[in-house]
């Protein structure tokens, strides 16, 4: 090298145009790196030709062609920075309706195979050449793995993919290409490796098997993936006799795989568990993954869907039949005899006709196909340990399809014929579900008959249920049939009810209530008596209610001891009750302490108990100092904290210490503040005042949001208090959709506000149904009214939608019609219940 640098350096006649140095001249001849100066170049070739006493003219002419074809020419892949890990195999994740917009990919959580790839990914940055071979099951995350990898590489290096290469292209010739700082990505090997020609694979394992021992291309890696069932076809041994098809791909992955585990194992959970606090879609494969089979789930999840909506007639009549089971209500395991049956309900006639003789068995073959490491659609239940009695064969439809028709088919009315197929096939506790969701869905005589059959074995819960359908009608002797029925079976609170249905009938039957108000008093509800008072208020009760109640406490007390109605509420009452029990028994502070628990948990009148109870013994600021500290705090009881503590602070003059300290309440995130201190400060003329403060919380919640709109709509600034609110609502937000309709209504635009009133009544807001059929019936639209509200469940706002039908057919003179869907319901074939009574079994005794 030294002697070639010299006579480059001593050229009397200047033919050579560079100056290398001897390290320079080194890298020249030995290094597999691109010379950067072509005179350097030109100069050594030179010299060794002029040496070997070759024509030195064209071997410079040459080696000059060859320095611009090779400065011209593309180095084989692409860089790292055009990658799209799409187009590198890693699969598409799920998405979760209503997030946020998110990064490409889920949040990365390392685990200990990617400690191992990333040790061997530093030798080759160190210069060296590697292969590594991820070994694990579908959707293991083995693609994911190596994507967070070369994200550590240097810049200069690139990939080369084996499925960028042209259609027909020869993949051994191209890997002959591969230079130094080159990744090689061969994801899903076998399909490289494993040909139908074993020679074809066997030439690519050669080709490696160059690479690795190739000094010249240094460095170089390679990253292979495969499923352990084709790691062992390439590396198993021959056995005595055998061919042996794979030596070369035997002794290339030799010693190199790192083995990707196919769930998280406990050690790294808690590192998922915080990665999923700021990823959604980590959040919900944590809470919905088969056995912390989360990487399986994130992209098994989008294939499933997506096999589903692809799916033939026949396969996707039985995932349909089978979602609507699930969510009517129905167990996890599923008899194949309902899926049949039910399967029908969901093909059209010509469908129905042209089914083959074997079309189930086609159809649950197909269905039990795993997607990517999880769940086919449909899969057999097989109990893991066999039973001397013959189970009937049941299937299971996969979570995220359950899941999926859960929210895309809840405003679906299932097919009429689902019901009966599910009263025959349904056990007393699918019985007592399935009567729920019959229920808000106002099919009060089929949601009685599934509950009758959970009554009948001996559920207190569903005799309970069928006296509250009941509750709502005229028919008091029913009620009241079915109320005892619950207290038979057990309900400790029926006799309560009972008592409230004759005493806010519309004919009160004030010696039946009074008695039966008795009867829950004698078992422990002491506060039964004191309801009794209340209602006696209420109503137009003639007589004197406190010495009623007088007399009935005195009654109760020489049968019942405090001691006894404390225990009857340890076991049956609520917190707030059992903390009104234990205050009267003189365990002061064990009652302050489980009303405030009461409190926590959302019950707005143990707040209040708590206040009064602090105010007499600390007075106003031992009250006040309980109120700020659970208005600071997270539970849901914080939400009742300012409106008792204006009330307090007002009732005692000290109103702008009550504003400073809601607008704390609300800079710390309380948002049931902002209604309050909008309130008070309304009262001295500062709204925009308010205004102004909320505008400039960097942060608000949809809660402060709708009551800034409805400052703006009440200071008559409606453009922006509609474009406060129209980004929240479209983003499915209920009471956005709410208020926005309630502002558009106002300003005339009826059609913009029917949207938003139907979307929030869709999701269960209160109200809302009622808003929507006001413009409808605006409108004369009172048939289109009836039939969206026919369509239209959600167990949170079932009365509203009663309501509003009954509203809808009086409004149409259609009187008779309205009080018998008032009292009966509605038929799953859409019509108005016939009258139908229901009476219980024989109860037994509790």
């Amino acid at each position: 090298m030294t002697r070639i640098a010299d006579l480059i350096a001593e050229d009397p006649d200047d033919l050579f145009p560079g100056c290398p140095s001897k390290d320079t001249v080194h890298r020249i001849i030995g290094s597999g790196e691109f010379p950067a100066q072509q005179a350097n170049v030109v100069s050594v070739a030179a010299v060794l030709a002029r040496e070997a006493r070759w024509d030195v003219t064209d071997a410079v002419e040459r080696v000059r062609s060859a320095w611009v074809t090779a400065l011209l020419a593309e180095p084989l892949g692409k860089s790292l920075t055009e990658l799209d890990p799409y187009a590198l195999e890693v699969h598409q994740s799920i998405n979760v309706p209503g997030d946020k917009p998110a990064p490409l990919l889920p949040i990365y959580v390392p685990r200990d195979h990617d400690r191992c790839v990333r040790e061997k990914v530093n030798l080759a940055v160190s210069g060296q050449n590697v292969l590594v071979a991820l070994v694990g099951e579908s959707s293991t995350g083995k693609t994911r793995t190596f994507w967070e990898a070369i994200q550590h590489l240097p810049p200069k290096w690139r990939l080369w993919q084996a499925l960028d290469s042209a259609p027909h292209s020869d993949l051994t010739a191209d890997l002959e290409k591969i230079g130094p700082h080159t990744v090689v990505w061969l994801n899903e090997a076998q399909r490289f490796l494993l040909t139908a020609d074993p020679a074809e694979g066997e030439q690519l394992a050669a080709a490696l098997r160059r690479i690795m021992h190739s000094p010249e291309r240094r460095p170089v890696l390679i990253l292979v993936t495969l499923w352990p069932k084709y790691w062992d076809q390439l590396t198993s041994e021959p056995h005595d006799g055998q061919r042996d098809l794979h030596p070369h791909a035997r002794h290339v992955l030799d010693g190199t795989s790192v083995r990707v585990p196919v769930t998280f194992e406990p050690k790294d959970l808690e590192n998922l568990k915080e990665a999923s606090a700021v990823d959604a879609r980590l959040a919900q494969a944590m809470e919905h993954a088969e056995q912390r089979q989360v990487t399986q789930y994130l992209a098994g999840v989008p294939a499933l869907i997506q096999r589903y909506q692809t799916a033939a007639p026949s396969v996707r009549a039985l995932i349909d039949a089978a979602m609507d089971i699930r969510r009517i209500g129905y167990g996890e395991h599923m008899p194949l005899e309902l899926l049949e049956a039910a399967a029908y309900e969901y093909l059209t006639d010509l469908q129905f006709d042209l089914l083959p003789e074997d079309w189930l068995e086609a159809a649950l073959a197909q269905t039990a196909q795993p997607q990517r490491g999880i769940r086919g659609p449909l899969t057999r239940a097989r109990p893991r340990s066999k039973g001397s009695a013959k189970e009937p064969v049941r299937y299971r439809l996969a979570d995220p399809l359950d899941q999926l028709g859960r929210e895309e088919r809840r405003r679906l009315f299932p097919p009429a014929g689902l019901w009966d197929l599910l009263a025959h096939h349904s056990t007393p506790t699918d019985a007592l579900s399935i009567g729920e969701s019959a229920e808000y869905r106002c099919l009060f005589h089929t949601a009685a008959t599934f509950y009758k059959k959970a009554a009948d074995s001996g559920s207190s819960e569903a005799a309970l249920r069928i006296a509250e359908i009941l509750s709502m009608t005229a028919r008091k002797e029913e009620t009241i049939e079915w109320y005892e029925a619950a207290h038979s079976l057990g309900d400790p609170k029926a006799l309560n009810f009972a008592a409230q249905t004759l005493a806010t009938h519309e004919d009160p039957d004030w010696e039946s209530a009074k008695e039966y108000y008795m009867r829950a008093a004698y078992r422990g509800d002491i506060f039964a008596l004191t309801d009794c008072r209340d209602q006696m208020r209420e109503s137009e009760y003639e007589g004197d209610e406190e010495e009623w109640l007088e007399k009935a406490l005195t009654d109760v007390l020489d049968r019942v001891s405090i001691e006894s109605a404390v225990a009857w509420y340890e076991q049956f009452g609520n917190e707030h009750n059992l903390g009104r029990i234990l205050l009267l028994s003189g365990q002061h502070t064990r009652g302050i302490r489980t009303l405030e628990r009461s409190t926590l948990a959302g019950n707005f009148f143990s707040m209040y108990q708590v206040c009064q109870e602090k105010q007499k013994s600390g007075g106003i600021e031992s009250a006040l100092s309980y109120l700020k500290d659970l208005g600071a705090s997270k539970h849901i009881g914080s939400h009742f904290a300012p409106m008792a503590l204006k009330k307090l602070m007002i009732s005692a003059g000290r109103q702008e210490e009550c504003a400073a300290l809601l607008k704390e309440m609300i800079k710390n995130g309380n948002a049931s503040a902002v209604s309050e201190y909008s309130e008070l400060m309304r009262r001295t003329g500062n709204s925009d005042d308010v205004i102004n403060f909320l505008y400039s919380l960097p942060e608000s919640s949809a809660q402060v949001s709708c009551d800034l709109a409805q400052l703006l709509h009440q200071e008559s600034r409606n453009e922006e208090a509609i474009s406060l609110l129209t980004p929240l609502a479209d983003s499915g937000n209920n009471r956005s959709q709410y208020e926005l309709a309630r502002i558009l209504e106002s300003n005339g635009r009826f059609k913009e506000a029917l949207a938003y009133y139907q979307k929030s009544a869709e999701d269960g807001t209160h109200n809302a149904a009622t808003g929507a059929v006001r413009i409808l019936l605006r409108a004369k639209q009172a048939t289109e009214a009836l039939e969206w509200l026919r369509f239209v469940s959600h167990p949170d706002a079932k009365h509203d939608w009663l309501d509003c039908a009954v509203w809808v057919l009086e409004s149409m003179g259609r009187n008779e019609e309205a009080k018998r869907l008032r009292d009966y319901g509605w038929e799953p074939d859409g019509t108005i219940s016939s009258p139908w009574s229901i009476h219980p079994s024989m109860p037994r005794e509790a």
